[in-house]
């Protein structure tokens, strides 16, 4: 969740990001992630309502909700029938939203980790697999593999941080040099030419992707 933005006038000519009207002189100006706004423009996408000042979450093609729409919206924990907030590592499986923590074993209790395959019992309970072999000897429904929800990444300006340090391309472990153009997927960076999914190559600007072992990989790939 982010706050409300700042208000620092710029001293060139500068376009509202939501209508690309030119601000003049005399225009209430809001500030995110260095593009500006009138405070009408800078609103919720789902009820409409301002967000100059108060808290908010950034959603994919520049859009935003309010802390209320953001709260209605959240996906339903499939396990505990509790909402997961955003910003929460979650998986999902054949439409089904679970808390990291929830998605569990239903014999021993133990977390599927993410990766790890496990047996799908075909009523809503899952195996791990040392499970479904001691008891059983057999694997019993389908086998499948969890993962991460596909978020999208962002294109950001790269800053250091108050020690002067600059973060490593994830893909190629080269440093992303301070004030360059990189790619972020959660707390990841990478250069822009190293932002491709691993398996079709296809730019992952603007799509959703997720984590998968030490390679980004699109939603379609995935």
């Amino acid at each position: 969740m982010s706050g409300g933005p700042t208000t620092n006038r710029p001293l060139t000519k500068t376009y509202c990001e939501s209508c690309r009207k030119v601000f003049t002189p005399r225009d209430a100006m809001q500030i995110f992630q260095d593009r500006y706004y009138h405070p009408h423009c800078f609103c919720c996408s789902q009820c409409g309502n301002s967000l100059a000042g108060r808290p908010f979450y950034p959603k994919p093609n520049n859009q935003f909700q309010c802390e209320r729409c953001n709260n209605a919206l959240a996906p339903i924990c499939f396990m505990c029938n509790q909402k997961i907030p955003s910003g929460t590592t979650a998986k999902r499986f054949k439409d089904r939203h679970f808390h990291s923590d929830c998605f569990r074993c239903c014999k021993c209790t133990a977390v599927i980790p993410d990766g790890h395959n496990f047996v799908d019992l075909l009523d809503g309970r899952y195996e791990c697999l040392t499970c479904s072999k001691h008891i059983t000897g057999i694997y019993q429904g389908k086998e499948h593999a969890p993962h991460l929800e596909n978020i999208y990444g962002e294109i950001t300006i790269v800053q250091g941080d108050q020690a002067g340090r600059i973060p490593i391309c994830d893909k190629c472990t080269r440093p992303v040099t301070s004030q360059e153009e990189a790619f972020k997927h959660e707390t990841r960076y990478y250069h822009l030419e190293c932002a491709r999914c691993n398996r079709c190559r296809k730019k992952l600007f603007k799509i959703p992707c997720r984590k998968l072992g030490s390679a980004l990989v699109c939603h379609t790939c995935s």
